[in-house]
Formats: C-alpha cells, structure tokens, sequence
C-alpha cells in the first residue's frame, strides 16, 4: 500500500483560500455596514459652524475665554454651535466623543430652531470622576434621518492633556 507523497503546495493553497475567503467576507460586512450609516445620495450640501471651543462654568452654564483647541484635565469645556445657517427642516444633534469613542455630551437630535437654545454643548465628566479623561475629544454635528445619523455636517477636534 502506497499513500500520495505529502504536497506542501497544494496546502498552502488551500490555506491562502481559506483566508480570501474569509477576507471577502470581512470586506462585505465592512461595505454593508458603510452603506447602512453612510447611504448614497444623502449629502445635503449644508454646513454647521462652529463658533469655538471655550473653558465652561458650569454652576452658570456659559463659556470663558478664547476659543482653545488644548484644554487641561481639569479644565470643564464646551462647543458653541450656530444653529441659524442650517436649513429648518434638517434634524440634526451635536455630541462630544472621549478618546475611547463614548459619548460625553450631547445635544439633540432635533432641528435646528429647535436646539437655537442650546447653543453650548458641554463635555460631561463621565460618571465617578472628576476630571476629563485624557485624549483626543471630537465634536460632531451631524444631520439624522430615521434615528440614524448619516451627514456629518461639521467636526472639531480638541486634545485633553494630561
């Protein structure tokens, strides 16, 4: 009795397979999820503005200073966001993410007469601390349709140094 002499190739073949294989099923689900949160055809071409980053009070509930892109951990900080160059009939929200993508603020969604008095939107201290974390921190406003967001409309990015 005589067994087929070990092929390395033909193994290796079959084990590069297996991996395009599995690489197209990751790139598929990739492409599905993009097009669920980012759907074609959905820009609007509007644009939210920022007005700027400042240090925030919170017992008062205003901003300080100048407009900063840096802030210390234990500085409080908040967005200013002019909702008046937005088409009324969007609905929009704005949101502070932490380094670690969670949400640390939030205003909305809603539309944009609607939020006109909520202009400050401040970064929350998560809960049990009492400072920011350190790291970069985004700010988003973005533009939902059906409870999804799917226009970024403006973004800024401030760092919280340690």
């Amino acid at each position: 009795m005589s067994s087929a002499p070990y092929n390395q190739v033909q193994t290796l073949y079959r084990t590069l397979l297996v991996f395009a294989t599995v690489a197209v099923v990751i790139l598929a689900v990739g492409l599905v999820e993009f097009v669920y949160f980012e759907p074609p055809g959905q820009a609007t071409g509007a644009h939210a503005r920022i007005v700027g980053v400042y240090a925030y009070d919170p017992t008062t509930r205003t901003t300080l200073g100048t407009d900063k892109s840096a802030f210390a951990r234990t500085e409080e900080f908040a967005a200013v966001v002019d909702w008046s160059g937005l088409p009324a009939n969007l609905s929009v929200d704005a949101r502070w993410y932490d380094a670690f993508g969670s949400i640390v603020g939030r205003v909305g969604p809603s539309t944009p007469a609607q939020l006109g008095n909520f202009s400050i939107v401040p970064v929350i201290v998560p809960q049990g601390l009492h400072h920011n974390l350190p790291g970069n921190y985004t700010f988003v406003v973005e533009r939902f349709q059906g409870g999804v967001p799917v226009e970024v409309l403006v973004r800024r990015f401030v760092l919280v140094e340690r």
